[in-house]
């Protein structure tokens, strides 16, 4: 199912940006770091030369990877 394909490269893509920022995936290390790099920015130059926060970024990632998750629940069966 290619929903699913495209949800499994977000969630990737997110943890990779997780692993890239926090140096780990541990959930507990990157919660203890969350309060110090908080405020980082990355410059985007292939979307519009936009500032984003690194942290919404992972986010977005993160979220759009378990939407598309979620939307496979009905196939379940």
């Amino acid at each position: 199912m290619i929903m699913n394909r495209i949800a499994d490269v977000f969630f990737i893509i997110g943890i990779l940006l997780v692993f890239l920022f926090f140096k780990t995936t541990d959930f507990i290390t990157v919660m203890n770091l969350l309060p110090i790099l908080v405020n980082e920015e990355i410059n985007s130059y292939f979307f519009f030369y936009k500032n984003f926060n690194f942290i919404e970024l992972i986010t977005l990632f993160l979220f759009i990877g378990s939407i598309g998750k979620s939307a496979q629940i009905i196939f379940h069966t």
